[in-house]
């Protein structure tokens, strides 16, 4: 059975001092009453005054315990109120407050009566709304990750669909990859279609593709061969993060996601040292793919765009450059040489009986031949210089601040070179030989036609000489004069 409440029991605590005051009033009441009835009845005046008197006491003694009764029991029930209803209440009212402004605090519980339970009951209500809150802030914080996630994949989707430029694309790549997903480090590598090594590489610290390579060539075949994203958790027993920590890179985890275009893994999207937490997590593995398939679009543009490029600018066939971006480089060479006071050589190359060779041989041969041709140019000239095909068979090359001498030497050495090259032709070895003519800047001209026009006579005054030969543009004039 259950015992009554604090309340219940003051309740009859106060019911039974009424009731013992009221029967007390009532019993001086009725000695009164009935001593005034003997005293009218019985007895004589004198005894009258005496028990009058008598009565008087007794009245006043009944009234006066009576009254400190009262007092007692008003104390008493007022001591109750106080410390078992009123303090509580306050506390209550105290912790309402309180978690009014967000602070939730649970109150002692004391007794099993009305207010214990209350207190209980409030102690249960602050706990639920702790829960709730919590949950509230959880799923605040995930829909702020997923809106700042979302934010950083629209700035970076905005920032590729402005940008062509590989280098530009990639060191957005890793500074986005860093901030999308908490990490201390990042990196991109492309992988080259036809060596299947390492083409581009760029990270967040100032490692070099060579260091990397060294540290994690393994790794980096072992996450291609997979094709699926890699983590690295240990870096004490797994020998694979510990290659990497040797060769001085600080690594505590790691996550490598392949880049994949139309099903071919072009490269990888790496990140290390996961910002607050031990290893990346399953979400950040999933975001990461995400953020690379991005990444795949960004780049197979760039690629595209630099594939468009190069067509715009160099020959289908030879790889040199064509006659367009030939001239624009002529002008802007001539200008840079006037400007700095520097000379400016220029050859004009066409193959010796091209027309023959091709109608004899086919033009899968002559095709062949003008390959072969380009070749030997590229192997003859320095970084400073550039090879074009004019048109045709013929080919030009130009040559900064290269005196005559200089262009003379490097002309012999390539005809020299052709004459003695052996072009096999469905296994038979045939050769094919060059006339070159030589202008040079600012002696021969003073502009792109001139200089052009100048290397142009001086070729075919060498064919007019016999071909396989080298002639420049004052010899050229040289043999005119006579």
């Amino acid at each position: 059975m259950k015992a009554p409440g604090r309340l219940t029991v003051i309740y009859f605590i106060g019911l039974s001092i009424l009731v013992f005051i009221v029967v007390l009033l009532s019993l001086s009441i009725r000695d009164i009453y009935f001593s005034a009835e003997r005293v009218l009845e019985t007895i004589s005046e004198a005894d009258k005054l005496i028990e009058i008197e008598s009565a008087h006491k007794r009245a006043y003694v009944f009234f006066s315990i009576a009254l400190i009764l009262s007092f007692i029991g008003i104390f008493i029930i007022v001591a109750i109120y106080i410390r078992s209803i009123s303090r509580p209440l306050k506390k209550i009212s105290y912790a309402t407050k309180k978690m009014a402004k967000g602070e939730f605090e649970d109150l002692p519980v004391s007794g099993s009566d009305e207010i214990g339970t209350l207190a209980e009951n409030f102690n249960l209500m602050v706990r639920a709304l702790k829960d709730k809150i919590r949950e509230l802030e959880g799923a605040i914080q995930k829909e702020q990750y997923h809106v700042r996630t979302l934010n950083i994949l629209n700035e970076l989707s905005s920032f590729m669909a402005s940008r062509l430029n590989l280098d530009e694309i990639m060191e957005n790549l890793i500074n986005s990859g860093k901030n999308l997903i908490k990490s201390e480090f990042s990196a991109i590598l492309l992988i080259d279609k036809f060596s299947k090594q390492v083409s581009h590489f760029r990270s967040s610290s100032a490692i070099t593709l060579e260091n990397f390579n060294d540290m994690a060539s393994d790794l980096i075949k072992e996450a291609l061969n997979k094709g699926m994203p890699l983590k690295l958790t240990d870096p004490i027993r797994d020998p694979r993060l510990a290659a990497i920590i040797e060769g001085g890179l600080l690594l505590r985890n790691m996550l490598i996601v392949p880049i994949i275009v139309e099903g071919e893994i072009i490269g990888e999207f790496i990140l290390a040292n996961r910002i607050g937490a031990e290893e990346f997590t399953h979400e950040d593995e999933d975001l990461a793919l995400m953020f690379s398939f991005q990444a795949a679009v960004a780049i197979r543009k760039a690629f595209l765009h630099e594939e468009i490029l190069k067509l715009a600018r160099t020959d289908g066939l030879t790889g040199l450059n064509n006659h367009r971006i030939f001239q624009e480089q002529l002008e802007v060479e001539i200008k840079r040489a006037k400007r700095y006071g520097r000379p400016l050589s220029l050859l004009m190359i066409d193959i010796d009986y091209f027309k023959k060779f091709n109608d004899t041989y086919g033009h899968q041969a002559g095709d062949s031949a003008l390959k072969g041709l380009a070749n030997i140019l590229l192997k003859n000239l320095r970084n400073a210089d550039s090879a074009a095909r004019y048109g045709g068979e013929e080919f030009a090359v130009i040559f900064p601040e290269t005196t005559i001498e200089g262009a003379l030497k490097t002309a012999e050495r390539i005809r020299n070179e052709t004459a003695w090259h052996t072009f096999n032709l469905d296994g038979k070895e045939k050769h094919l030989t060059v006339s070159i003519g030589v202008s040079i800047f600012p002696d021969d001209a003073m502009d792109r036609e001139s200089l052009i026009k100048a290397a142009d006579d001086a070729m075919y005054m060498a064919k007019k000489m016999g071909r396989n030969r080298v002639i420049t543009f004052q010899q050229y004039q040289a043999t005119r004069s006579y």
